[in-house]
Parts: structure tokens; sequence; C-alpha cells
């Protein structure tokens, strides 16, 4: 899902990682005003890529909200439980406990 189109990088492209952030912010951005907390402010180097990213996105018009995927291996269900484990600040996720007790996973063993 996060594999960058081969159009923008291959996996022996120094800038690969980058497309995969890429490829997750336009899914599931914006990135919350929340990050504030968890990257301080002076680091730099993740604040410019996240940045680049972002603008990365507008400019080639790159945002696809996952919610709005057309994909027939997925149901809706599916997507309401990729959308809970995929939250970009690790804190509005889920608990595993949580994860466990979803609707999703009932009759799993």
């Amino acid at each position: 899902m996060f594999k960058p189109d081969p159009k923008d990088a291959t996996a022996d492209d120094e800038e690969y990682m980058i497309h995969i952030i890429i490829r997750q912010l336009a899914h599931f951005s914006p990135v919350p005003k929340s990050y504030v907390d968890l990257i301080p402010r002076e680091d730099g180097d993740r604040w410019s890529i996240l940045a680049s990213a972002t603008q990365y996105i507008k400019d080639n018009q790159k945002q696809r909200p996952f919610k709005l995927i057309e994909d027939d291996c997925l149901t809706e269900e599916d997507r309401e439980f990729l959308l809970k484990v995929m939250k970009l600040d690790p804190r509005d996720r889920p608990t595993t406990r949580q994860l466990l007790q979803d609707k999703w996973l009932s009759g799993v063993p």
C-alpha cells in the first residue's frame, strides 16, 4: 500500500523511504497538530522531511484519502479498522487490548 510508484522512486533510490512517508501522508494526512508534542521543534531534519513530503503531495496532487480509495478487496469494515490503526499520531491509535476487542476481529480464534 505504501510502496512508492516506480515513477516516483525505486527501491534502490536514496529517496525511496521519503516516498514511503509521502504515500502514508497522502492517504492518512493531514499531519495532526499534536505532532508538535512528538517531534521536538529543534529537530529540523524531521520537520523538513514532513514539510517536503506535504509540499510534494500538494504540488503533485497525490492526496488520496484512504477512506475514498476504491478497492474491491476492502470491505467497509476493513477500511474502518485500518483507519483506526493508521492514525498518524500513535497516541490516537487504539491500544492492543482495544483492537483485540474490535468487531473486525470478532470470530477470530
